[in-house]
């Protein structure tokens, strides 16, 4: 595969200040795109861009066929299924009750006192959202979730098995085939811009591990709002720079994930770039989610330069297991800690 062509960008998207050199001589850690890249950081605000960058041009040479979205990310704690015994009865009480699906609606009449009681427990609500958290958003009846970056389409197959409408958008045209064709989900092949989609067309819009992509956040964002109807939820994800990780593996962090990575946010610059879109920010968190596999994959980086293959188990599974377990306690005493931010906010009127 033949180098990209790369710019410098030298100012901070957010307040215009002039990016200092974070990082430099990185190259493609996870596949064998060629070139080299870096980051800088705003002094002002601290968002971190990729700097040297591929060109707009050449931002699609930076993924190759076997490249493999985050859709991990999407997919909780395990399937959706239908009510069957105890657990999963309460589950749809708790689903009903406290976030509106109403396809677990009950009629005894004991069902919504329970379930909005039960829902009021951080640890059941979460175990009845699937574990996805703010990606299994309140309910909306005949309302539509649009997932961009929506990869194969396995959480938009989960979200269609809860009673959502569903639409996803992917650059890739395979994965947009394997979504249509195993899960029945319907995929447009392209980006949000390019999409064709109505102004308030939209109840719910989720993009996990897709903001860090795109070449305008803020541009996109404002797209995002455009698409959502009036109190509209925009629900994202992406890598946390201020957490425990970051700070630990520094230029060795596999989340930097040069070429393809173009932004970095902390929780006060990802707050800038939402709220700068128009929306209201109702809930921000981060969480340790899938934060053991990356361990090990920075682990890799800094052992041998990049995280192509696995590490020795006898190696790197106490040391990764160790380093999860640490994020997760110290998450109720440094709320940022989580290698991943999670973020959902509501569309504001202009």
């Amino acid at each position: 595969m033949p180098a990209l062509t790369t710019e410098l960008i030298t100012q901070c998207l957010l307040c215009g200040t002039p990016g200092a050199t974070l990082f430099q001589g990185l190259h493609d850690r996870l596949y064998s795109v060629e070139g080299e890249f870096g980051f800088a950081r705003c002094a002002a605000c601290g968002l971190v861009w990729q700097s040297p960058r591929p060109t707009m041009e050449d931002i699609p040479k930076c993924y190759p066929d076997d490249y493999e979205p985050h859709e991990g990310a999407t997919q909780g704690a395990g399937p959706v299924r239908p009510a069957a015994g105890m657990r999963d009865a309460l589950r749809g009480m708790i689903l009903s009750e406290a976030f509106g699906y109403t396809q677990f609606k009950r009629q005894e009449w004991w069902a919504p006192v329970t379930g909005r009681v039960l829902g009021r427990v951080s640890t059941l609500q979460d175990r009845a959202r699937y574990g996805r958290d703010e990606l299994c958003p309140p309910f909306v009846d005949g309302g539509t979730l649009l997932d961009i970056g929506c990869g194969a389409g396995g959480y938009l197959s989960a979200m269609k098995a809860l009673g959502w409408k569903v639409l996803g958008v992917d650059l890739s045209p395979q994965a947009a085939r394997i979504a249509r064709e195993s899960y029945g989900v319907p995929v447009k092949v392209g980006t949000l811009e390019t999409a064709g989609l109505s102004d308030r067309s939209m109840a719910v819009i989720t993009m996990v591990h897709a903001i860090e992509h795109v070449p305008d956040p803020i541009s996109h964002l404002r797209q995002c709002h455009r698409v959502l109807q009036a109190g509209g939820r925009l629900v994202l994800t992406t890598p946390n720079f201020a957490g425990l990780m970051s700070r630990l593996f520094a230029d060795h962090w596999m989340a930097l994930e040069p070429p393809r990575h173009l932004w970095l946010f902390t929780p006060d610059t990802l707050r800038t770039c939402v709220e700068r879109a128009g929306f209201r920010i109702e809930r921000m968190l981060t969480r340790p989610f899938l934060s053991q596999v990356n361990y090990e994959k920075s682990l890799l980086i800094r052992r041998q330069g990049h995280a192509r293959g696995n590490l020795r188990p006898c190696d790197a599974g106490p040391i990764a297991r160790g380093l999860h377990r640490l994020e997760q306690g110290l998450l109720p005493f440094w709320r940022w800690a989580g290698n991943e931010l999670m973020l959902s906010a509501v569309k504001q009127e202009e």
